[in-house]
C-alpha cells in the first residue's frame, strides 16, 4: 500500500492546511515542467504520486476511509506477521477500529 503521508512529507495527524501546504511546495519542486528533460519521465511519475496522494489526504471523506485501512501508527505489518501469524495481520485489515463506525 502507498502511504499517502510519506509521498507528502507529513505527519498522520496533519492538519488539512499542512498537508496543502506540503502537496503545493512538492507540486512546486518537482513538477515536470521544472525537470531537466533527461528526468522529465521520472518527474512526471512522482507528479502523479503527489498528486493521487493529495486527491485523497485533501478529502476529508477519502482521508478518514484511508485512515481506518491503515495499520496502527508505529505497527509494521511484518512485526504482525511474526508476532501472530496470519490471524494477526487478517485482524488487523478486518477487524474495526477504534473510533470507526
Amino acid at each position: 500500500m502507498v502511504d499517502h503521508y510519506r509521498t507528502l512529507q507529513v505527519a498522520r495527524n496533519a492538519e488539512p492546511e499542512v498537508i496543502e501546504r506540503a502537496y503545493r511546495a512538492l507540486s512546486l519542486k518537482y513538477h515536470p515542467d521544472r525537470a531537466h528533460s533527461d528526468r522529465r519521465s521520472e518527474a512526471t511519475r512522482l507528479m502523479q504520486r503527489l498528486n493521487e496522494a493529495y486527491a485523497v489526504l485533501g478529502d476529508p471523506a477519502k482521508r478518514r476511509a484511508y485512515d481506518a485501512s491503515l495499520p496502527p501508527e508505529g505497527a509494521d505489518g511484518w512485526d504482525r506477521f511474526w508476532e501472530h501469524g496470519l490471524l494477526g495481520l487478517f485482524l488487523d485489515r478486518f477487524a474495526p477500529r477504534a473510533g470507526s463506525s
